[in-house]
Protein backbone atom coordinates (compact mmCIF):
# COMPACT_ATOMS: atom_id res chain seq x y z
CA UNK A 1 0.00 0.00 0.00
CA UNK A 2 1.27 3.44 -0.89
CA UNK A 3 1.55 6.05 1.86
CA UNK A 4 0.12 8.94 -0.18
CA UNK A 5 -2.82 7.73 -2.25
CA UNK A 6 -3.46 11.28 -3.51
CA UNK A 7 -0.26 11.12 -5.59
CA UNK A 8 -1.19 9.72 -8.99
CA UNK A 9 0.98 6.78 -9.99
CA UNK A 10 1.99 7.13 -13.61
CA UNK A 11 4.28 4.77 -15.42
CA UNK A 12 6.70 7.38 -16.60
CA UNK A 13 10.43 7.81 -16.56
CA UNK A 14 12.74 10.71 -16.08
CA UNK A 15 14.77 11.43 -19.17
CA UNK A 16 18.49 12.06 -18.55
CA UNK A 17 19.87 15.09 -20.35
CA UNK A 18 22.70 14.09 -22.68
CA UNK A 19 24.48 17.44 -22.39
CA UNK A 20 24.18 17.56 -18.60
CA UNK A 21 27.68 18.90 -17.94
CA UNK A 22 27.29 22.03 -20.11
CA UNK A 23 23.70 22.39 -18.87
CA UNK A 24 25.02 22.68 -15.31
CA UNK A 25 26.25 26.18 -16.15
CA UNK A 26 22.58 27.20 -16.25
CA UNK A 27 22.17 25.96 -12.64
CA UNK A 28 19.18 23.91 -13.77
CA UNK A 29 19.07 20.45 -12.23
CA UNK A 30 15.84 19.37 -13.91
CA UNK A 31 13.00 20.61 -16.05
CA UNK A 32 9.52 19.49 -16.94
CA UNK A 33 8.62 20.07 -20.58
CA UNK A 34 4.90 20.67 -20.78
CA UNK A 35 4.63 20.21 -24.55
CA UNK A 36 6.22 16.76 -24.57
CA UNK A 37 5.23 15.67 -21.06
CA UNK A 38 8.84 14.79 -20.29
CA UNK A 39 10.65 15.21 -17.03
CA UNK A 40 14.32 15.85 -17.77
CA UNK A 41 17.15 15.39 -15.30
CA UNK A 42 20.63 16.92 -15.30
CA UNK A 43 22.78 13.89 -14.46
CA UNK A 44 25.87 16.00 -13.72
CA UNK A 45 24.62 17.04 -10.28
CA UNK A 46 25.72 15.05 -7.21
CA UNK A 47 23.89 11.75 -6.70
CA UNK A 48 21.92 12.77 -3.60
CA UNK A 49 20.15 15.52 -5.58
CA UNK A 50 18.93 13.21 -8.35
CA UNK A 51 16.03 11.34 -6.66
CA UNK A 52 14.66 14.58 -5.18
CA UNK A 53 14.98 16.48 -8.46
CA UNK A 54 13.38 13.60 -10.36
CA UNK A 55 10.49 13.54 -7.88
CA UNK A 56 10.16 17.33 -8.22
CA UNK A 57 9.91 17.14 -12.01
CA UNK A 58 7.52 14.19 -11.85
CA UNK A 59 5.34 16.26 -9.48
CA UNK A 60 5.07 18.83 -12.27
CA UNK A 61 4.11 16.02 -14.63
CA UNK A 62 1.27 15.12 -12.25
CA UNK A 63 -0.14 18.65 -12.36
CA UNK A 64 1.64 20.36 -9.48
CA UNK A 65 2.73 23.60 -11.09
CA UNK A 66 4.08 25.70 -8.22
CA UNK A 67 7.76 25.19 -7.40
CA UNK A 68 7.32 25.16 -3.62
CA UNK A 69 4.58 22.55 -3.89
CA UNK A 70 6.63 20.42 -6.29
CA UNK A 71 9.54 20.61 -3.84
CA UNK A 72 7.31 19.57 -0.96
CA UNK A 73 5.82 16.72 -2.99
CA UNK A 74 9.37 15.59 -3.84
CA UNK A 75 10.13 15.55 -0.11
CA UNK A 76 6.99 13.53 0.68
CA UNK A 77 7.56 11.03 -2.11
CA UNK A 78 11.26 10.53 -1.36
CA UNK A 79 10.75 10.15 2.39
CA UNK A 80 7.89 7.68 1.85
CA UNK A 81 10.09 5.48 -0.35
CA UNK A 82 11.03 1.98 0.70
CA UNK A 83 14.57 2.78 -0.47
CA UNK A 84 16.61 4.19 2.46
CA UNK A 85 18.82 6.21 0.10
CA UNK A 86 15.78 7.92 -1.45
CA UNK A 87 14.54 8.77 2.06
CA UNK A 88 17.96 10.21 2.89
CA UNK A 89 17.91 12.27 -0.32
CA UNK A 90 14.48 13.67 0.52
CA UNK A 91 15.55 14.73 4.01
CA UNK A 92 18.91 16.13 2.90
CA UNK A 93 17.42 18.22 0.10
CA UNK A 94 14.77 19.65 2.43
CA UNK A 95 17.46 20.28 5.03
CA UNK A 96 19.29 22.45 2.49
CA UNK A 97 16.22 24.67 2.06
CA UNK A 98 15.60 24.88 5.80
CA UNK A 99 19.27 25.56 6.54
CA UNK A 100 19.38 28.30 3.90
CA UNK A 101 16.32 29.97 5.44
CA UNK A 102 17.89 29.69 8.90
CA UNK A 103 21.15 31.19 7.65
CA UNK A 104 19.25 34.16 6.21
CA UNK A 105 17.39 34.68 9.48
CA UNK A 106 20.13 33.91 12.04
CA UNK A 107 23.60 32.94 10.83
CA UNK A 108 24.90 32.20 14.35
CA UNK A 109 22.10 29.72 14.97
CA UNK A 110 22.72 28.21 11.51
CA UNK A 111 26.33 27.42 12.45
CA UNK A 112 25.26 26.08 15.85
CA UNK A 113 22.83 23.69 14.11
CA UNK A 114 25.42 22.77 11.48
CA UNK A 115 27.77 21.68 14.28
CA UNK A 116 25.18 19.06 15.31
CA UNK A 117 24.81 17.60 11.83
CA UNK A 118 26.40 14.21 11.19
CA UNK A 119 29.89 14.60 9.71
CA UNK A 120 28.97 12.43 6.69
CA UNK A 121 26.08 14.70 5.81
CA UNK A 122 28.27 17.79 6.26
CA UNK A 123 30.84 16.12 4.01
CA UNK A 124 28.20 15.59 1.35
CA UNK A 125 27.16 19.26 1.56
CA UNK A 126 30.78 20.41 1.38
CA UNK A 127 31.42 18.15 -1.63
CA UNK A 128 28.34 19.63 -3.34
CA UNK A 129 29.58 23.16 -2.69
CA UNK A 130 33.03 22.30 -4.04
CA UNK A 131 31.47 20.67 -7.11
CA UNK A 132 29.28 23.71 -7.72
CA UNK A 133 32.14 26.22 -7.36
CA UNK A 134 33.14 25.62 -10.99
CA UNK A 135 29.62 26.57 -12.16
CA UNK A 136 28.66 29.16 -9.54
CA UNK A 137 29.28 32.47 -11.27
CA UNK A 138 28.88 32.76 -15.03
CA UNK A 139 26.89 34.71 -17.60
CA UNK A 140 24.86 31.67 -18.66
CA UNK A 141 23.53 31.15 -15.13
CA UNK A 142 22.66 34.84 -14.79
CA UNK A 143 20.68 34.81 -18.04
CA UNK A 144 18.93 31.50 -17.38
CA UNK A 145 18.17 32.60 -13.81
CA UNK A 146 16.60 35.84 -15.02
CA UNK A 147 14.52 33.98 -17.61
CA UNK A 148 13.32 31.41 -15.07
CA UNK A 149 12.54 34.12 -12.51
CA UNK A 150 10.51 36.07 -15.08
CA UNK A 151 8.69 32.94 -16.26
CA UNK A 152 7.73 32.04 -12.69
CA UNK A 153 6.56 35.58 -11.95
CA UNK A 154 4.40 35.49 -15.08
CA UNK A 155 2.83 32.35 -13.60
CA UNK A 156 1.76 34.38 -10.56
CA UNK A 157 4.45 33.29 -8.11
CA UNK A 158 7.25 35.11 -6.32
CA UNK A 159 9.64 33.99 -9.03
CA UNK A 160 12.75 32.03 -8.13
CA UNK A 161 12.08 32.70 -4.44
CA UNK A 162 9.12 30.31 -4.72
CA UNK A 163 11.46 27.28 -4.65
CA UNK A 164 12.45 28.11 -1.09
CA UNK A 165 8.86 28.54 0.07
CA UNK A 166 8.93 24.78 0.56
CA UNK A 167 10.19 25.65 4.05
CA UNK A 168 6.79 27.18 4.89
CA UNK A 169 5.05 24.02 3.71
CA UNK A 170 7.43 21.78 5.64
CA UNK A 171 6.97 23.77 8.86
CA UNK A 172 3.17 23.66 8.50
CA UNK A 173 3.35 19.91 7.81
CA UNK A 174 5.62 19.31 10.80
CA UNK A 175 3.33 21.32 13.11
CA UNK A 176 0.32 19.32 11.87
CA UNK A 177 2.11 16.08 12.82
CA UNK A 178 2.43 17.16 16.44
Amino acid sequence: MRKYDFVPHLYSRVKPVILSEPWTYTHISGVYTYFTGESNLNMNFPDYTLPYTAAHELAHQRGIAREDEANFMAFLVCTASEDPYFRYCGYLNLYEYVASALYSADSERYFAVLDTVDYRMRGELIAYSEFFDQYRENVVSEVSGAINDTYLKLQGTEGSKSYGRVVDLAVAWYKALK
